[in-house]
């Protein structure tokens, strides 16, 4: 089954997560350890409904499946072609009835999905605005790095519509709009439960930072820890080391070509 539904222009890539593969396109956006810290930093504990707003090719909620077999997983993508792959790659991983993919602009989904209905929202969502840095001429890899369909601000305003009371918000970002990111929460009524700067090394400042923001009444009870990728150049620290022994993963740069 799996050449008839790899594409020429794809690789299949092992995530060796209870066998689970993973179809790619050779050129363009591939997931990155990004998509493997937010669904290692997702708190799945009494978790039953989550949706992924903007999950390219399915990758997240392939790996939170296998984290917890016993929640379901909607993932929210725009473009036609990666929904098309998404779908191959639950196919080939038979996960159709935990996961599905719904073809929708996040904008629009108070017209399409129910308030309240989540248990758990998580996003890798796109990292530069329009008008930062170089655009790529490939629009999967343009719409996934930079907001040209959705922004920051429309992704925490959907979480909160999708999400229940005390459900959670899970979101990766760059460490440098943390200051809007609160902001944005603040003006939702998600409060922060738990904030993770991400150092590439110890000794480097932060590029990234993961965010748990809870729906409630109550006020901000904030854990704060950092997170270092790299011992030193091109060895990963124990914590990331843990991920990949303790689940199997194959290193990224084996299947990532960033």
């Amino acid at each position: 089954m799996e050449k008839f539904l790899v594409h020429d222009d794809e690789t299949l890539d092992d995530l060796l997560l209870g066998n689970m593969k993973i179809i790619q396109p050779q050129k363009g956006y591939r997931f990155s350890i990004d998509s493997i810290l937010i669904a290692f930093f997702a708190d799945l504990q009494g978790v039953k409904q989550v949706v992924d707003l903007g999950t390219g090719s399915g990758v997240i909620p392939l790996l939170l499946s296998y984290r917890n077999p016993y929640i379901n997983i909607t993932g929210v993508e725009l473009l036609d072609t990666v929904v098309q792959r998404a779908n191959r790659n639950i196919m080939l991983n038979g996960l159709s009835r935990r996961i599905k993919i719904l073809e929708a602009d996040i904008k629009n989904l108070q017209q399409l999905l129910p308030p309240g209905g989540f248990d758990l929202v998580v996003s890798n969502p796109p990292f530069w605005k329009k008008g930062e840095g170089r655009v790529s001429k490939n629009q999967e890899q343009a719409v996934a790095r930079h907001e040209l369909h959705i922004d920051l601000p429309h992704i925490i305003k959907t979480a909160r519509y999708l999400l229940q009371t005390s459900g959670k918000l899970c979101m990766i970002h760059r460490a440098d709009r943390l200051e809007e990111i609160i902001r944005y929460l603040g003006e939702n009524q998600l409060n922060r439960v738990k904030t993770r700067m991400v150092h590439a090394f110890k000794d480097k400042p932060a590029n990234l930072v993961l965010i748990e923001a809870q729906n409630s009444v109550l006020k901000e009870s904030m854990e704060i820890m950092p997170l270092v990728i790299y011992q030193k150049r091109g060895v990963y620290s124990e914590e990331i080391q843990k991920i990949y022994t303790s689940t199997g993963l194959l290193p990224l740069d084996k299947h990532n070509n960033g």
